[in-house]
């Protein structure tokens, strides 16, 4: 057999295995558990598509339909930073100075310039740290002043839910942040019944102040502890910790969002010069960076294409938004939302989406203004899958079924379990699911399913589940 005949058998021998793999998704089985999921039809946006063109789609039920998407939002957002800003980028945070060093000693004030990135967390501060210590610096006689000019002065944007709230899913926004924008608070029991309580904040610095009120009660109960987070004028924040905790309890662990970016990461850096034997006994306080300054010491950020992975993984809005204010920052600083939203529109409409299937106000779909189609998103998902740059990446950012991220618990004893990777969607009266059911020889399918209504988040999991299943297909 010439090898032009080998070629076209093996070609043969493709196309079939890969008709057998499309034809074992039972279309009638997916309608079937559709039917029998109790949710109106009305109510739900499908879409499910084989790669590849002249398939018909395996699901299409009011597909062009524009629901509130809740956090597949962030498939979007995911696609356009990775289309916009080059693998490996990573975004650098600064200290500088217009003063000298003299003995050992600046003899100015210190600047902390932000640089937008993430990633910036207690690792990365004690590296610039060490940065600063190794150019011979071991006390500062200046402030140290924070500049976050970067991002425009919005912290959280209107667009985002107008209910606030002091959980970490709600953190501000700002050029200059750590560690998400979130204070980590632990409470433990005392040493015996009528003890108080033991309650910690990470990291401490002198920006947290805690109003301990919780005393230690006999038993294991959880159940009567009371924590809140207040912003103090002028100030930083204070937690107050109240109620009991029983003797024999487990550590009681929460996160609690911080309200002034600038003065946290300042009191953060003036903690870490402590630690790392630097003097300081300077104010702390915003402002911008004064005319020629010099570089002290940096560091750099996780790469660009690690921070969509962390964003997806565990629905991270914090790195939704921090990316897209990225977005419009690397044209014109400082960086908005409304500019890294334009952005993501463009990118949507160069995929041909039409204007009636979106409507997109904030990138994390922390919101009840979003709104997209299941075939908008499978558009994007079809784009991301085909661009061969950008795909591993794309691919490698969404949580598996049954094994980590949003999906860790779901879809573990099915067929799907390691075979689905997609986003997670959830937002009072919103539940979604999007992004590629696996097949043993075939391409993946691309599928988003988006619902809008009052049912209970199992009952639309129950089915969303159901489906991506049968869309693996069987051998």
């Amino acid at each position: 057999m010439s090898g032009v005949m080998r070629q076209l058998a093996a070609l043969c021998c493709f196309l079939l295995v890969s008709a057998s793999a499309l034809a074992a998704v039972d279309t009638a089985r997916l309608d079937a558990a559709i039917a029998a999921s109790g949710l109106p039809r009305s109510s739900l946006s499908l879409f499910a598509a084989p790669s590849g063109d002249g398939h018909p789609p395996l699901i299409s039920l009011n597909a062009h339909q524009s629901l509130m998407p809740a956090s597949v939002t962030k498939l979007v957002t995911a696609a356009a930073v990775l289309k916009q800003i080059p693998l490996n980028t990573r975004f650098e945070t600064r200290l500088e100075s217009s003063a000298t060093v003299v003995n050992g000693v600046l003899t100015g004030d210190l600047v902390l310039r932000g640089g937008g990135d993430p990633s910036f967390v207690s690792e990365t501060l004690w590296l610039l740290v060490n940065r600063l210590a190794g150019m011979g610096v071991t006390g500062i006689a200046g402030d140290i002043l924070v500049d976050d000019g970067y991002f425009d002065t919005v912290l959280i944007d209107p667009s985002r839910d107008t209910e606030r709230s002091e959980m970490a899913y709600d953190a501000p926004v700002s050029a200059t942040s750590f560690n998400w924008n979130a204070v980590a608070v632990t409470i433990k029991p005392g040493g015996e019944a009528g003890a108080p309580a033991r309650v910690g904040v990470e990291p401490h610095s002198d920006y947290v102040q805690v109003d301990n009120r919780v005393r230690t009660v006999p038993g294991h109960s959880l159940s009567h502890l009371k924590l809140t987070r207040k912003s103090l004028p002028g100030k930083g924040d204070l937690i107050a910790a109240s109620g009991t905790i029983g003797v024999d309890a487990p550590p009681y662990e929460s996160y609690r969002n911080i309200t002034k970016p600038a003065l946290w990461v300042g009191h953060n850096l003036a903690l870490y010069l402590r630690y790392r034997g630097i003097r300081f006994n300077g104010a702390i306080r915003p402002g911008n960076v004064p005319p020629e300054t010099w570089l002290l010491a940096s560091v750099d950020g996780r790469p660009v294409e690690q921070l969509v992975k962390d964003m997806n993984k565990v629905s991270s809005n914090f790195i939704a938004e921090m990316l897209t204010k990225q977005l419009a920052a690397r044209t014109d600083v400082p960086g908005t939302m409304a500019d890294g939203m334009a952005i993501i529109h463009d990118y949507l409409r160069a995929l041909g989406v039409n204007a009636s299937e979106f409507r997109l106000t904030n990138p994390s779909g922390l919101t009840q203004q979003n709104r997209l189609s299941a075939h908008a998103l499978v558009k994007v998902l079809e784009d991301m899958a085909h661009d061969f740059r950008l795909n591993h990446e794309y691919l490698s950012s969404l949580p598996i079924a049954g094994v980590d991220g949003t999906l860790e618990k779901r879809m573990t004893a099915s067929p799907a379990r390691g075979w689905v990777r997609a986003k997670t969607g959830y937002i009072d009266g919103v539940v979604s699911l999007a992004g590629y059911a696996g097949q043993r020889h075939g391409d993946p399918i691309a599928f988003a399913f988006i619902y809008n209504g009052p049912a209970p988040a199992h009952q639309v999991h129950r089915l969303f589940d159901q489906l991506s299943t049968l869309l693996v297909a069987a051998d």
